[in-house]
């Protein structure tokens, strides 16, 4: 069901969004400027993960942007041993890429100090509460993907 929304709450969520994602970034910098391609980078391992084998043109999809930019993060990855390139069994001219053990380490690692830095900033939510925000922002990522 589609609800109007007044332009001026959306811009109010939108900005309060942008807020959210800039105090999170500093929490997880302890207020250090940090490499903006190291929050990409771990997202990428969590993509990799959660999709098993994905090849390049899947995770430019997923970021938006383009599968020479994709190539460029992955190749980083697989430099960095943290990704391994595999062939396609149904196509002999591309790869998947897969976590390494390494990859895995360092995935938990990130999560793991990661949710430790910002368990704090979720304090003022109720359990109850968090669910309900991770399911609206689920929503909105399932409504922007139709």
């Amino acid at each position: 069901m589609k609800h109007p929304h007044d332009q001026a709450d959306i811009a109010r969520t939108i900005s309060r969004f942008f807020a959210v994602r800039g105090l999170i970034r500093t929490q997880l910098a302890h207020g250090k400027k940090t490499n903006p391609s190291a929050w990409l980078r771990v997202e990428a391992l969590r993509f990799i993960e959660r999709e098993g084998a994905p090849r390049a043109k899947d995770v430019a999809d997923y970021f938006s942007i383009t599968a020479p930019s994709a190539t460029s993060l992955i190749t980083g990855l697989v430099k960095d041993g943290l990704v391994a390139r595999k062939d396609d069994p149904h196509d002999r001219r591309a790869h998947r890429f897969a976590l390494t053990a390494k990859g895995k380490r360092e995935l938990a690692r990130v999560i793991a100090r990661g949710t430790a830095l910002l368990a704090k900033l979720f304090d003022p939510l109720s359990e109850r509460e968090l669910a309900q925000f991770t399911a609206l922002l689920e929503r909105i990522l399932a409504a922007g993907q139709e």
